[in-house]
């Protein structure tokens, strides 16, 4: 079931507050932008001039996180006692990775307008690279910020045993394979840059809440599951009947391509997926569609003390549907090879 209505209203009441706060620390930038294009010395004292607007939003935006949990854990019939209040003050000019949030926004932004006119862009183009980045940053910034101070006011309470991770449409498919999984009140949460996923904090008897991926897949039109997941991707979800393995498996193996020579012809590859932790770099997928453990043959050692890769490629979905167009493949033939690189089981 999803999560119940009323603690719904109290997750999307929060986000509506930081994409406020969110939101005029990007007016804030457009203003830091227009006045520092000049230079790198007027992007430094652009930066300055709003420096302290920003670490004010950035203390609202933790200061949101005490009363969020206990409104969430109210929601819920849980007691919401916490043993310490949230300090907001203390997440002023933090990033999730560590450093200066503000340091960050001066200098980065800079390297990659230098770097881009090293590449021989034009300064408008190199500039409006730079703006990407300051964005990014300073989203970013809002938002994980919110998310760690909403993590220390849980663990603060000891009825938020545990927190659910809640989408915020349109996500990507990085956000939606991991939408409504449960974690420990102590796990990281996992996030990309701008990612704008929140924790609903969960009391200890709530076990029967269940957000589906699948499901936030299947309610997008066929143009915004391509666009979204890509269009090999979104096909292969579509060929494996929506498995939600299949689409984990999918979504995971984007990260860690390569292009090598293999088959005799150039394909792209994934690293993902292929030690002998995982499905694909563990076993061989037989014509039944059953397992066989690789034998020591099989596999390669990439450093001291790494785990043993399978020495065999892992194919992308792309590679898979170009070559089935190449060779007329049938949907057996596509399933079958989806399955021998483990994309469905």
């Amino acid at each position: 079931m999803p999560l119940p209505a009323n603690l719904t209203r109290v997750a999307e009441t929060h986000l509506a507050n930081l994409e406020t706060l969110s939101q005029a620390a990007l007016n804030a930038l457009a203003l830091a932008i227009r006045a520092g294009s000049t230079s790198p010395e007027a992007w430094r004292d652009a930066v300055a001039n709003i420096g302290q607007d920003l670490l004010s939003l950035q203390s609202q935006a933790a200061a949101q996180a005490d009363g969020y949990v206990t409104a969430a854990l109210t929601a819920q019939g849980a007691s919401p006692a916490a043993d310490a209040a949230v300090n907001s003050a203390g997440f002023t000019d933090l990033t999730d990775g560590g450093g200066s949030w503000l340091r960050n926004l001066i200098f980065a932004p800079n390297s990659v307008v230098g770097q881009a006119l090293v590449e021989g862009l034009s300064r408008p183009a190199a500039l409006a690279r730079g703006q990407m980045v300051a964005n990014s940053i300073v989203l970013t910034g809002m938002q994980d910020v919110g998310r760690s101070a909403v993590q220390t006011a849980m663990l603060t309470r000891p009825t938020a045993k545990n927190y659910v991770r809640m989408l915020r449409r349109p996500s990507c498919a990085r956000c939606a394979i991991l939408a409504g999984r449960r974690y420990r009140a102590l796990a990281a949460f996992k996030r990309h840059p701008r990612c704008d996923c929140i924790h609903v904090p969960a009391a200890e008897d709530a076990n029967d809440w269940v957000t589906n991926p699948v499901e936030y897949f299947k309610s997008l039109s066929t143009a915004d599951q391509d666009r979204i997941f890509g269009k090999a991707t979104a096909r292969a979800i579509r060929d494996s009947d929506y498995s939600q393995t299949a689409m984990n498996q999918l979504v995971n193996a984007r990260q860690g391509i390569d292009m090598v020579t293999t088959f005799g012809r150039q394909v792209q590859i994934t690293r993902t997926g292929t030690t002998t932790r995982s499905t694909f770099g563990g076993y061989e997928v037989l014509e039944d569609g059953t397992f066989r453990r690789r034998s020591d043959s099989d596999l390669r050692r990439t450093g001291y003390r790494q785990p043993r890769v399978a020495k065999e490629p892992r194919l992308l979905p792309d590679e898979i549907y170009s070559l089935a167009d190449e060779f007329g493949w049938d949907r057996a033939e596509v399933l079958r090879q989806l399955r021998r690189f483990a994309y469905i089981v």
